[in-house]
């Protein structure tokens, strides 16, 4: 029976060849030149980092008393967090293979989140996050180490540089006259190739050591400031198991919803339909007249019916937001609300997104504004819309009287169910006195190719319109206004939403 080629008996020797020729070519491969780099430009980045994170600490904590530390403190450790990238990239150059970071808080979830719960969420991001201390000792212990790689490296390449070159310094003293043997003096011809052959030894042992030290600086680097493949595998297996778990529970929600709905409107008016039509028909020779009214009856029930089964077929999608987007489909909502609500997005009129990511935007708003006229005592409602080339931002902010909390069963858990699905995420801030702020991001693909010149479909260019502030009944009315631009303005990184004006209110 045949062995493999990596198991056969000759397979030690070749493994052993191998491990000789890549340690003999170890000054020429250009990964030990790339972990000298890195252990040079570790010496002097570790060193500033020390500096600066040590003094920055210090400073905080001698004025920790007049409150002013803390800031102070927490510049120290995103300075630490910034030496922690820049090590990732570091040891990047040194061997191939991922370096995934260790998930950091978010230091503001919410960003147009009341000040004090801002600051809350600063200070618990800043110095309750775990993956931000390791930062930190990783400053700690980097900087002996980069002193230790340094210092051997710099030996070992001396030692070895110095020891090739003795030839060419002796014959550059030769060519300048002087004499290799002077009188009383050894044959230092030999000893000049002796120390030139030690140096041509030298020279693998300095890459590969070098080499070496870099990779065993790599793993420190792993286990301090990275998560494992394996582990980031198995946070991403238990994400896509939640977010299937959310799908699967919204689709047993949307059918039930479905049998409700079909029960409770389109069931009855069908049964109501059905006995008019008897009613009827026992009068059409008696009482002409009456079946006539009954006939007229039941079209008008079979009209309502079929209404009722065509809005349970489009779920939460009215016709106006498959036709026309969410800043229309909002708009509409906004005007019905029983609490004054103001719409704020930078979405053109007619910049559509994917139709997954409309559908849940408007459910949410939708149920948040229904929750908000239902439990909140609200007087005023801010919903904010931004589009990013990667993601939708969506903030729903009230006036009300806070204390909502995403209770398991609850209408809150349906949206953080229904956000999950499309691998969004739900924040919720509602503090007792409020204000309530619901804060939700879609993730986005690619933006799509702008708008034709031939508008939505089954609308005419001219009746293309933008929902525009009234100034004179605090309503948004459809003007032409040009909509849509050639592209969507472009917005800073996770920018908070501006304060909405008080005259812009939509219908």
């Amino acid at each position: 029976m045949s062995m493999p080629p990596s198991t056969g008996p000759a397979a030690a020797p070749r493994r052993r060849r191998g491990l000789l020729a890549e340690f003999l070519l170890a000054p020429v491969n250009p990964a030990s030149w790339k972990a000298l780099g890195a252990i040079l430009l570790g010496f002097f980045v570790s060193i500033f980092a020390f500096g600066i994170v040590t003094t920055l600490l210090s400073t905080g904590a001698s004025l920790l008393i007049v409150i002013v530390g803390v800031p102070i403190i927490g510049l120290a450790i995103e300075a630490a967090k910034l030496f922690a990238v820049e090590e990732r990239w570091r040891m990047g150059l040194v061997a191939d293979g991922p370096l995934i970071p260790r998930p950091y808080r978010p230091l503001f979830p919410i960003p147009n989140a009341p000040v004090e719960a801002r600051i809350r969420a600063w200070a618990e991001a800043e110095f309750l996050d775990a993956s931000r201390w390791f930062d930190v000792v990783y400053v700690a212990i980097a900087l002996p180490l980069a002193l230790l790689e340094f210092v051997v490296t710099v030996i070992l390449w001396a030692i070895a540089v110095s020891f090739t070159l003795v030839p060419v310094g002796a014959l550059a003293a030769r060519l300048a006259g002087a004499s290799l043997n002077p009188p009383g003096a050894s044959n230092l011809a030999v000893v000049f190739w002796v120390l030139f052959v030690v140096g041509l030894a030298m020279l693998p042992v300095a890459a590969s050591a070098t080499r070496g030290m870099a990779v065993l600086h790599r793993y420190v680097v792993e286990g301090l400031l990275c998560i494992s493949p394996s582990e980031a595998l198995r946070r991403e297996n238990d994400r896509l198991r939640q977010s299937r778990s959310a799908a699967v529970e919204l689709e047993a929600s949307e059918l039930r919803r479905i049998e409700r709905d079909l029960h409770d409107g389109a069931q009855q008016r069908l049964v109501m339909l059905a006995i008019d039509l008897s009613l009827a028909e026992d009068k059409v020779e008696s009482d002409p007249e009456g079946a006539k009214s009954l006939i007229v009856g039941a079209r008008d029930q079979a009209r309502q019916a079929l209404a009722e089964i065509r809005e349970v077929v489009r779920g939460t999608a009215p016709a106006i937001l498959l036709d026309r987007g969410l800043v229309a489909a909002l708009g509409a909502v906004a005007g019905r609300s029983a609490v004054p609500t103001f719409i704020d997005s930078d979405l053109a009129a007619g910049d559509r997104l994917a139709h997954s990511v409309e559908r849940a935007a408007y459910y949410v708003v939708t149920e948040a504004l229904a929750n908000v006229g239902k439990h909140s005592g609200a007087t005023r409602v801010e919903v904010t819309l931004r589009r990013e080339p990667w993601r939708l931002g969506v903030w729903v902010r009230d006036d009300g009287c806070g204390g909502a909390t995403i209770a398991s069963g609850g209408g809150l858990a349906g949206l953080r169910d229904r956000v999950a699905a499309l691998d969004g995420k739900l924040l919720l801030h509602s503090p007792k006195g409020g204000p309530t702020v619901l804060h939700v991001e879609f993730p986005l693909a690619p933006p799509a190719p702008p708008q034709t010149a031939r508008g939505w479909p089954g609308y005419p260019p001219a009746a293309q319109t933008a929902y525009q502030p009234s100034a004179s009944s605090g309503y948004q009315s459809p003007v032409s206004s040009g909509y849509p631009p050639a592209a969507p303005p472009a917005l800073p990184s996770a920018p908070p939403p501006p304060p909405v004006p008080q005259d812009r209110r939509a219908p």
